[in-house]
């Protein structure tokens, strides 16, 4: 009994040996990126094949870095960590807009809020937005209203939790902001 053991444990031995670690393993049908770019949307699905149909397999967000693995027409192939997916060109941006977009400390609209229409009124309504780590507004609070118009107050700051804004990336890391918005009648 104690014999097999022991030659139970040397072959365990001699096996775990001769296996390849994962990190030195040679990675079979890697491919090279033809370019590199940066997620110019706040969120880029990324999909199985060109054209978007079906569900996405995965996303990236704002500003995060993608390998361009190969073009088809209006669809570029990136690498993800299961292997690759595809995704419109025109939501990428290059490097210099990046950093542009980095050095700039003033939020942006993705889908600005729509407009209150109310004829004859006349005045201002300051709201205070609170927008997440998406860009989402997941907070309104009213800072004044000379309008005197409570359902325009409330109807403006519908549409302001409507909106979306670009992340705000603050030292590579995206950031919760405040964003003040007046409404002129």
């Amino acid at each position: 009994m104690k014999s097999r053991i022991v030659v139970l444990a040397l072959l365990t031995l001699i096996s775990c040996r001769t296996k390849q670690h994962p990190e030195t393993a040679p990675i079979v049908g890697a491919r090279e990126a033809i370019a590199i770019a940066y997620v110019g949307v706040p969120s880029m699905n990324i999909y199985a094949h060109p054209g978007g149909a079906g569900e996405p397999v995965t996303s990236y967000g704002y500003t995060e870095t993608v390998s361009i693995l190969s073009r088809n027409g209006d669809w570029v192939e990136v690498r993800t960590v299961d292997g690759s997916g595809w995704s419109r060109a025109n939501e990428l941006i290059d490097a210099p807009t990046v950093e542009k977009i980095l050095k700039d400390p003033n939020p942006r609209f993705a889908t600005t809020p729509a407009a209150v229409a109310h004829p004859g009124t006349r005045g201002e309504i300051v709201l205070e937005a609170k927008v997440n780590t998406d860009g989402e507004v997941i907070e309104v609070k009213t800072v004044s209203n000379t309008t005197g118009s409570m359902p325009l107050e409330a109807a403006n700051a519908g549409a302001l939790k409507q909106a979306r804004f670009f992340p705000m990336v603050q030292n590579h890391q995206r950031v919760t902001f405040y964003y003040q918005h007046h409404v002129f009648y």
